[in-house]
């Protein structure tokens, strides 16, 4: 086991001729004045003696050198362990030692910081109290003055501008800009109702809602056309209804259909019963009342005359 040197710590101390004022409040608290002085500390110790001679011991602790020993090895093991130990505590109580008159300190204006802020909410709640008063008196001015315009379709709230309330806002401005804005709207709803449109109601009502004149406009558009979508609507849907009441679609139970696409009335009973004729093809177009058309359309069925489509 080497023989390594003893790790000395003598103390930490003060060397006051050092001092230096680093804090100086201007606050005065019951004639007491906050100064803070930190005087340089100072830390004896063999450290950097004892640290180069164990670095220098340190490279006898190899595997080569244990190889064939390790019994020695576990002593010594044991030895540097407790070596370890010993300059661990040692750092930590010199670290313990050396702060604890800044924690102390930092602790006490940690706790005077935090009444300070107490104090100063205190004061703060008082302003704000008072600013919010200021507030409310204005806005109490704003809100008489709005009611002398003689116009009650738009409630004051639904325009009220939150910057009216501060103080670089002068009520003669602020009345002006009520006046421009009771006159824009008077003026958006004079030309909504001046509008040729079925739909005038229920833009003004839209325009009170939005106090948009653009989109306003862009709603009565669309209104139109979405109408004339369900009138076209409408009106296709008559015109296939008229189309099959003129021309009624067949159906289908009471026929067969050949190869050939031709459509055969059934009665097979009938014409089994007929003598065969012989079959010819007749093409004609026939123009007559859609009332005489179908008759003869019913003539063709009743006859089991076959036909097909051109």
């Amino acid at each position: 086991m080497p023989k390594a040197k003893k790790l000395q710590i003598e103390a930490v101390i003060q060397d006051e001729e050092t001092a230096v004022e680093v804090a100086k409040t201007d606050a005065q608290v019951s004639d007491l004045e906050l100064v803070t002085n930190i005087v340089a500390g100072k830390l004896t110790s063999n450290a950097k003696e004892f640290s180069a001679a164990l670095k220098n011991e340190l490279k006898n602790y190899t595997v080569k050198r244990y190889l064939d020993n390790p019994d020695a090895a576990k002593t010594d093991k044991v030895y540097l362990n407790k070596l370890k130990d010993d300059v661990a505590k040692k750092r930590q109580l010199a670290t313990q030692t050396w702060n604890k008159p800044l924690e102390e300190f930092s602790s006490i204006m940690k706790t005077l910081e935090k009444d300070i802020d107490s104090a100063y909410s205190e004061l703060n709640s008082i302003v704000n109290q008072a600013a919010q008063k200021e507030k409310d008196e204005k806005k109490a001015k704003i809100t008489e003055f709005w009611n002398t315009l003689d116009f009650t379709v738009v409630p004051l709230d639904r325009v009220f501008n939150p910057k009216w309330l501060n103080k670089t806002e002068k009520l003669p401005s602020i009345m002006e800009e009520c006046k421009a804005i009771v006159e824009k709207i008077n003026g958006e709803m004079a030309t909504l109702k001046s509008l040729q449109d079925e739909d005038k109601e229920t833009l003004l009502s839209f325009y009170l809602d939005t106090l948009d004149l653009n989109a306003t406009l862009q709603k009565g558009n669309q209104l139109k056309e979405n109408r004339a979508r369900i009138k076209a609507e409408e009106e296709r849907k008559a015109a296939e209804k008229a189309k099959q009441e003129q021309f009624p679609p067949i159906d289908p139970s009471k026929y067969n259909v050949t190869e050939t696409g031709q459509v055969v009335k059934e009665n097979l009973t009938t014409q089994a019963e007929q003598p065969k004729e012989p079959v010819a093809t007749f093409r004609l177009e026939v123009t007559a009342p859609a009332s005489k058309l179908v008759a003869l359309r019913k003539f063709i069925d009743d006859n089991g005359i076959s036909y097909r489509k051109l």
